[in-house]
């Protein structure tokens, strides 16, 4: 007897197609492992293909993107990169972005320029232009340390702004060789009547302030010394045959000049004359005091 009344001596209408499991039930256990034999790794090998050729698909996708990301990144950031790379960090290069661009030099032996013109008005504003006079700039306090400065050295008290006053080394490199052109012997003596600037200082200070500019700018270009190359181009002089002649109005990777003196321009701290008495921090107990010129 069928309890509840679900049974059924009749087979309904749709039935089950055997399969795979079914046919397996039929065999024996010696059939079975017969067939195992045959077909090894026959259930494993489907799905595990699969996720290989799924993992090789997205890491091949995924390598294309970063590779375009790193393209990407390199184009639009290289400069930044190669600044931060070989240059101590400044407030500049996150302000102004320091960039490179393609500059080629006027070498010219023969055919002066504003620069190089004898003592006068006009070289010196030529000069002048360059922010070669700039007052120290103010170094925020969070910038000191990346920038170099250490926490005893001079800074500017908080009621005036705080932070340290600092030069832009580039400046100072450029006031350095206005320096040695001021000290070449056709232009000594005008501006030594001047009596302005360092010219104001004893025979002795102004011979230690040429000499440590020289040295400055020696340094300056052994560190960051060229390596371009100076080709010859051939010259006739006349009434002469050609001859081999250095070219020196080659191409370099210049910075953004311009928009770093800007910058220098735009912080520089007040004129000497114009800062109050009480204007810089008193140095602490621990801060270092030198005993000679550093």
């Amino acid at each position: 007897m069928k309890m509840f009344g679900f049974g059924s001596e009749k087979r309904g209408v749709f039935e089950r197609i055997p399969g795979t499991e079914d046919h397996e039930q039929l065999l024996d256990d010696s059939e079975r492992s017969s067939l195992d034999s045959r077909t090894p790794g026959l259930r494993a090998q489907g799905p595990t293909w699969l996720a290989t050729a799924i993992a090789i698909i997205c890491t091949a996708i995924l390598s294309t993107l970063f590779g375009a990301l790193v393209a990407q990144y390199d184009r639009l950031d290289a400069d930044t990169f190669s600044i931060r790379h070989i240059s101590q960090y400044s407030p500049i290069v996150k302000d102004v972005g320091v960039t490179y661009s393609p500059v080629k030099f006027d070498g010219s032996l023969l055919k002066s320029n504003d620069f190089r013109l004898d003592a006068g008005p006009v070289v010196d504003a030529a000069w002048k232009s360059l922010g070669a006079d700039y007052h120290a700039a103010r170094i925020p306090l969070e910038e000191a340390e990346a920038s170099g400065l250490a926490p005893d050295q001079v800074k500017i008290k908080e009621k005036y702004g705080g932070g340290y006053p600092a030069h832009v080394e580039g400046l100072h490199h450029l006031h350095c060789l206005n320096l040695l052109r001021k000290s070449l012997a056709w232009n000594f003596d005008y501006y030594q009547k001047q009596g302005l600037g360092p010219f104001s200082n004893e025979g002795n200070i102004l011979k230690h302030h040429v000499t440590h500019c020289l040295d400055i700018l020696r340094q300056q270009l052994m560190c960051t010394v060229d390596v371009g190359v100076l080709g010859q181009v051939w010259y006739q002089p006349p009434g002469k045959g050609p001859e081999a002649f250095v070219d020196f109005n080659t191409v370099h990777k210049c910075r953004n000049f311009d928009a770093i003196r800007d910058w220098a321009e735009k912080h520089q701290l007040p004129d000497v004359e114009e800062i109050p008495a009480d204007y810089l921090e008193l140095p602490k107990d621990g801060d270092r005091i030198w005993h000679e010129v550093p």
